[in-house]
């Protein structure tokens, strides 16, 4: 294992690795059992309702259990789609729904990553969010609003709460909040114990895949998004049928196991075509997921329920088929 993985694995939430239970409750459903109290006030937004507010867990291994069970749920879908990349033989240049199924196995695996250290995107519905409003009026602490907004929020646990403030756009914003990740493990990392060359590496290594998040201009590092949707919608890159102006090579991006090397492995900063750029960066974000995820695992003893029955045995899978 890079020793980079181990030192940024520190910053990690490792709870998460040591979850024994086999509960099957994500964090929607934490949210839902109310299992925490609210000590600091609901504050109104322009619409009269709360769209973020505070909880104090009272009971972490639920919570970690449920970081747990969805980190778990993210990584397999992350590592399926990509295992799922294959060239069509009747089709041979044909590469489309193979970069969309790159983009979103790096999707995924953010959605993964964020869990690793703590941190979530998830929609919650009013089902959810107003169980925090009425247990906020119960104790007093509603602040005058009128219920809480529901949507698309983040999530980050800290010093024993976790906050959720409301976002927008589930795609661009779950990549601005990984991007924020990125700058918060750059700066926590010399904090971190380990060699000092081992920390400069691990800087590196975080530096650059966050750079490579930012290329054309995408200020919320959302460039993946931005191709997946030119791609999509637009079917450009020529990766569509008759493939006129494509300048990638198709057999370069239609491999589904490269993820299984580490995540320096890849020219991520370089300047390759857009669809070899969205390969490269998808294999070492996906890479970086599973690698954390590995080493996380593994220094527990093996003892997570979820990444055994689920993870790790897909993975075992896949890599005797």
């Amino acid at each position: 294992m890079l020793p980079e993985i181990r030192l940024i694995h520190q910053l990690s939430q490792n709870s998460i690795f040591e979850v024994a239970s086999r509960t099957e409750a994500d964090l929607k459903a934490w949210l839902a059992s109310g299992g925490y109290l609210i000590d600091r006030p609901l504050a109104s937004a322009a619409s009269g309702r709360a769209d973020k507010f505070e909880l104090r867990f009272q009971n972490p291994d639920f919570l970690f259990a449920s970081l747990a069970n969805d980190c778990n749920r993210f990584s397999q879908a992350a590592i399926e789609t990509m295992w799922s990349v294959k060239k069509v033989e009747e089709l041979p240049k044909s590469t489309g729904w193979a970069s969309i199924q790159m983009y979103y196995s790096a999707f995924f695996a953010v959605h993964a990553i964020l869990r690793i250290f703590g941190r979530a995107c998830t929609q919650l519905d009013k089902s959810h969010v107003d169980v925090v409003y009425q247990l906020a009026c119960a104790t007093q602490m509603d602040g005058g609003v009128s219920g809480v907004e529901n949507g698309f929020y983040i999530s980050k646990i800290e010093n024993g709460y976790i906050e959720y403030i409301k976002l927008k756009e589930s795609h661009a914003d779950t990549w601005f909040c990984f991007s924020d990740l990125l700058n918060w493990i750059i700066d926590e990392l010399p904090n971190t114990s380990g060699i000092g060359r081992h920390k400069y590496s691990a800087i590196d290594l975080v530096s650059n895949l966050k750079l490579s998040l930012r290329k054309s201009g995408a200020g919320k590092g959302n460039w993946p998004s931005m191709i997946r949707n030119k791609i999509n919608y637009q079917h450009s890159h020529g990766v569509w049928y008759p493939y006129k102006g494509a300048v990638h090579d198709p057999d370069a991006v239609l491999k589904n196991s490269e993820w299984l090397k580490f995540p320096d492995a890849f020219d991520i900063n370089g300047s390759k075509s857009d669809v070899q750029m969205l390969f490269n960066i998808s294999n070492s974000i996906l890479s970086f997921m599973y690698s954390l995820m590995r080493y996380g695992y593994d220094r527990a003893g093996g003892i997570s329920k979820p990444l055994a029955n689920g993870t790790f045995r897909l993975v075992n899978q896949i890599k005797v088929a």
